[in-house]
């Protein structure tokens, strides 16, 4: 896991050169901190920021193949690199180096662009090639790890962070309110959006080719659909099931350093934890973290696991200092970010970095096999659905506005005005629904010219498939999963040097469980149905059946208590209400609603306060870092 960086020369000098790349790599050295590396000619900026885990000695980037008309620098982990390796000495590619990187190299050699379908792994890389003067973004297939860009005419820049990219001059900051909107509706904003108008986000499965000052796109891998035949029986299915699980565990245990597991006790973890205690002669070491505010705490569930899988298991107790935790999320994450459980996997990241330096996690689970609870939820409010939907609008939108924003009534007639057939409970955005009281008359205007829904509409014209539970599936792996959980978990576990791999998500994997027929992922009212049933044989019976808690953060709590009045400070601040994007008069019934507890606003009182903490870090002159 590294970071990457790097600019078309663009006519600058070689010191104006040198000195905008070691700018960008200081901004990553979070990402690698055991090494930075630069290539530089006059077309082209690389640079890499290293932490090592494969070939320590020999693996420094940016990295030239044996012929030298190509250089790459390369983020991630390619577990299939001893097979791609073989493959390709046997057609004639010399290998310098035993790292997964020179097998990129080696596969554009003799595929070209198309090398990214034969990488089964996470990564996101720059390779250039000399000979031709063009240069290739690319993307894992799920959007494990980041890139971004900045493209003006024969300029390019990109990093695995957009705040190198904001190091570099003459880099606008000009706000995106398309992407505003969907921060203030979901809480993330979706690739190709960032907060900056200038500035993109690559997207999944997706490769950029830069030549000649033009920009194009192709994606080469889809996510597929449901298979709704009978194609094997339940036995089989299970059979299946394991032997890629199995695989998809082994290879992410390849490292060369200290290697752990992720372990809250849900299903997702625990699995992981337990095929890796089955492939592993060496005690697995496993890390959680403990909230004293009870409730929140799932440490018992990941005891009940450790010890039935007889791992080393590490527990820390977080009483929160969300204080001087939060300007540190914002800077790391680079734009707004709405989800609060970025809290628990920083300080989980940070724990399990002080043992080791690559951890595997459950994530992708529920997308995958259906665990949310808004699945089990998904035909809720069908009957009035079934309603023309511009006749709902008609007539419950003007009581729903009428309403006091704290008017329980108010939201569910703003969801059923709204709402259509494919809809799940949280499809309209955060709860409560308002979005449009809370922002100022100006930037309602602004907002009012997009509309958040859209890439969801998008993602489902594209389906065949009429299920509505593969049809909230197949838009939370396209959406949320990607904006949401990666890029949650490849930040806070980037900001302490920790590399976290994924194994739901490999694609051979992710591939057999889109095409389950929906009956194998909840069935009766039990989620993640044949996942669990392969679990019978690993954990323990009460692992299985216990509720979902997820990654809860008692916020709150914390917005009632000790943090409501630092939250009024940033929110109420005279810089804020300068700015003239929330209204103070909301703002003010908002907070005072909350702190009494006469309406749970926290999941917004988190939302605006990194919002406005955002802007004090990346935009505001008199105080921003970069």
């Amino acid at each position: 896991m590294c970071g990457i960086y790097g600019f078309t020369q663009n006519g600058l000098k070689q010191p104006e050169a040198e000195t905008l790349l070691q700018r960008m790599g200081q901004m990553l050295r979070h990402r690698g901190p055991d090494g930075e590396g630069a290539h530089l000619d006059d077309d082209i900026a690389l640079g890499h920021r290293r932490l090592k885990i494969i070939d320590l000695e020999s693996g420094d980037q940016p990295m030239h193949d044996w012929l030298g008309r190509y250089v790459i620098s390369f983020n991630g982990e390619i577990y299939n690199f001893k097979e791609l390796r073989q493959q390709f000495e046997q057609q004639g590619f010399r290998f310098r180096t035993r790292s997964d990187t020179e097998a990129i190299l080696a596969a554009y050699h003799f595929m070209g662009k198309r090398c990214v379908e034969s990488l089964q792994g996470m990564f996101a890389f720059a390779l250039w090639d000399k000979a031709e003067k063009k240069l290739l973004l690319a993307r894992d297939r799920l959007g494990k790890k980041p890139l971004y860009y900045f493209h003006q005419g024969a300029r390019l820049v990109f990093a695995s962070e957009m705040k190198a990219i904001l190091s570099a001059p003459n880099v606008p900051r000009e706000i995106d309110f398309e992407a505003l909107n969907h921060y203030l509706t979901f809480g993330y904003i979706p690739a190709p959006l960032t907060i900056f108008k200038h500035i993109r986000k690559m997207q999944a499965a997706q490769y950029l080719t830069f030549f000649d000052g033009t920009v194009s796109f192709e994606d080469y891998w889809a996510l597929p659909e449901p298979e709704n035949g009978v194609l094997k029986s339940e036995e089989e299915l299970v059979e299946e099931l394991e032997v890629l699980l199995t695989s998809a565990v082994d290879l992410r245990l390849i490292s060369e350093v200290p290697l752990g597991a992720f372990l809250s006790g849900g299903t997702d973890s625990s699995a992981i934890v337990a095929m890796m205690a089955k492939l592993n002669q060496q005690p697995v070491r496993t890390f959680t973290i403990d909230f004293s505010e009870e409730g929140f705490s799932e440490v018992d569930d990941a005891r009940r696991v450790a010890s039935h899988c007889g791992v080393e298991h590490n527990v820390l107790k977080v009483s929160t200092d969300a204080i001087n935790i939060l300007p540190k999320l914002v800077w790391y994450f680079d734009e707004p970010f709405g989800d609060a459980s970025a809290i628990p996997t920083y300080y989980v990241s940070q724990l399990a970095r002080k043992h080791v330096t690559v951890i595997l996690s459950g994530d992708g689970g529920d997308e995958l096999f259906a665990g949310y609870r808004s699945y089990m939820q998904k035909d809720q409010y069908s009957t009035i659905k079934r309603l023309p939907r511009r006749l709902r609008r008609k007539f419950l939108v003007p009581i729903a506005h009428a309403l006091p924003i704290q008017a329980r009534a108010r939201n569910f007639l703003k969801y059923a005005a709204y709402a259509t057939s494919d809809d799940g409970p949280q499809a309209l955005g955060i709860y409560p629904y308002i979005k449009e009281d809370i922002v100022t008359r100006s930037i309602r205007r602004e907002l009012s010219a997009f509309n958040a829904t859209t890439p969801r509409q998008n993602i489902l014209a594209t389906l065949k498939s009429a299920d509505k539970l593969a049809r909230l599936q197949y838009v939370d792996a396209k959406l949320y999963l990607p904006e949401d959980i990666l890029m949650k978990v490849d930040r806070m576990s980037m900001a302490h040097s920790l590399e976290t791999r994924a194994p739901l998500l490999d694609y051979r994997l992710v591939e057999f469980a889109a095409r389950l027929p929906v009956h194998f992922k909840m069935q009766n009212g039990v989620t993640k149905y044949l996942l669990k049933k392969l679990l019978l044989k690993y954990l323990p019976p009460e692992t299985l059946v216990k509720k979902k808690q997820g990654f809860a953060v008692p916020i709150n709590r914390w917005f009632q208590q000790q943090l409501n009045g630092y939250t009024a400070e940033v929110l109420l601040d005279q810089r804020c209400r300068q700015r003239g994007y929330f209204n103070l008069a909301v703002m003010q019934k908002v907070l005072q609603h909350h702190a009494t507890g006469r309406r749970d606003y926290s999941e917004w009182i988190w939302l605006l306060l990194n919002l406005e903490l955002w802007f004090q870090t990346f935009v505001d002159p008199a105080t921003r870092k970069i």
